[in-house]
């Protein structure tokens, strides 16, 4: 299992919609998605996941989208399910995941 936290400015909902048009363009699909009220805005825990071919596998990817003052969303990113066999041989598959997050973070910045 791989974890990040990012602090991104803008808006809950927002940051939810981008990775949401841009995972499902990487062939990520969404499984569920719940809202909370925080003190600053709504906040969403969502569930991505990937199926890939290479070692027959499907990984999750879970972001906690949190509201902050002063505009700001905190990030939580969970990456499991990556690694496969008796051996837990991940196959690259959670880096992979995380390089593709790294750069949508980067994007949306």
């Amino acid at each position: 299992m791989k974890e990040k936290q990012v602090i991104l400015n803008g808006d809950s909902s927002d940051v939810l919609e981008y990775f949401k048009q841009n995972l499902t363009v990487d062939n990520y699909e969404q499984s569920t998605t719940y809202e909370f009220n925080f003190e600053y805005g709504k906040g969403y825990l969502t569930v991505f996941e990937k199926y890939f071919f290479r070692n027959d596998s499907v990984a999750s990817l879970t972001l906690h989208i949190h509201p902050l003052e002063n505009a700001q969303v905190e990030v939580i990113i969970i990456v499991s399910g990556s690694e496969s066999g008796i051996f837990k041989i991940d196959w690259w598959i959670g880096k992979s995941i995380m390089k593709t997050m790294d750069k949508l973070i980067e994007e949306l910045r």
